[in-house]
Formats: C-alpha cells, sequence, structure tokens
C-alpha cells in the first residue's frame, strides 16, 4: 500500500445490521447493494419481481447472488429437472384488519419450541398484545395486535419463511 493510501477497514456488528435493516426499511429507499469485506449485503423492498415465462431465460437468483456465485457470460441450458407443481393459490383472506409481517424472516407462533401458541383462531387480543414472533439473523422481533378483536385467520404455518408485508393474521376489531 502507497503511503498516500488510507485502508479503511469495517467492523459491522450484528447490530449495525439490524440498524441498516430499520433505516432502509423506514426510508423510500427501495434498494441497498452494499459489499464490504468479507460482507455483501442485498436488501430489496416491495414486491418480488414478476415470474419469468417459461419461454425466457431467468435472471440470476438471489440466493446465487448471496452464495457469491455467478451464472457467467453464457451458463448454457439448464439441466434437465422435473417440472415443479404449481403452487396452490392462497385461499382468500377474512375481512378485518390484517397483521403483517415487519421483516422477512421465519414465523413463529409460539414463543419457544413446544410451548402454547401467542394466539389461537377465535381467541381474544387486545391492542399491543403479542401475536406471533419473525425471527431474523437469530433476533426475534415481536409482532403486536394492533387492534382489540378476535383472531379471525392466522393465514401462515408455523416455522414458515416470510416476506416483509406478508399477511400473517387477520384479526376482526371489537
Amino acid at each position: 500500500m502507497k503511503s498516500d493510501q488510507t485502508q479503511i477497514t469495517y467492523d459491522l456488528t450484528y447490530k449495525d445490521v439490524v440498524d441498516i435493516l430499520k433505516i432502509i426499511d423506514d426510508s423510500p429507499c427501495q434498494e441497498l447493494h452494499l459489499e464490504l469485506e468479507g460482507l455483501k449485503l442485498d436488501l430489496i423492498k416491495g414486491e418480488p419481481p414478476p415470474a419469468p415465462t417459461p419461454s425466457s431465460q431467468p435472471p440470476p437468483t438471489a440466493a446465487a447472488a448471496e452464495k457469491g456465485k455467478s451464472p457467467g457470460p453464457n451458463p448454457g441450458p439448464a439441466p434437465a429437472t422435473q417440472p415443479k407443481e404449481a403452487a396452490p393459490s392462497p385461499a382468500p383472506i377474512s375481512s378485518g384488519i390484517q397483521v403483517k409481517s415487519p421483516l422477512a424472516g421465519t414465523f413463529y407462533r409460539a414463543p419457544a419450541p413446544g410451548a402454547r401458541p401467542f394466539v389461537e383462531v377465535g381467541g381474544k387480543v387486545e391492542a399491543g398484545d403479542q401475536v406471533a414472533i419473525v425471527e431474523v439473523m437469530k433476533l426475534m422481533n415481536s409482532v403486536k395486535a394492533p387492534v382489540k378483536g378476535v383472531i379471525r385467520e392466522i393465514c401462515v404455518a408455523n416455522e414458515t419463511p416470510v416476506k416483509m408485508g406478508q399477511v400473517l393474521m387477520v384479526i376482526e376489531p371489537s
């Protein structure tokens, strides 16, 4: 390194990453791409892009980018695989107040494995009661009831990955 060059190092803590996520979540920014030595962070807010049609070549997936893999200039034809069955379309969501996931992560209905769920369908809740947890990178984020009411529908199975803004449950206000 030349004497006129300065080496800058970044030591991001887990809290720093969570703070970055909160800042982006609260801002109008839709994308953030951050690459530091030993860390690559790609954040994209909002709905995922529409699925490619079968006749078009799909773009590289986020999973491949996270693993540091690049498809290269011409990856060639994809290996033959069994076609995946189309996921069943989600059932219509009940009318009421939707409780949405604050972040992308894993949805948990109970405070610990084997413990009773926070709420059940038909159960009454007060505004501010904890109704679920969304875990992101070992950080447990409480999901609270926005209103007093009755749980009419739980839209996500326990221990299921969820997207930011995805409806977790529906509360009928009382």
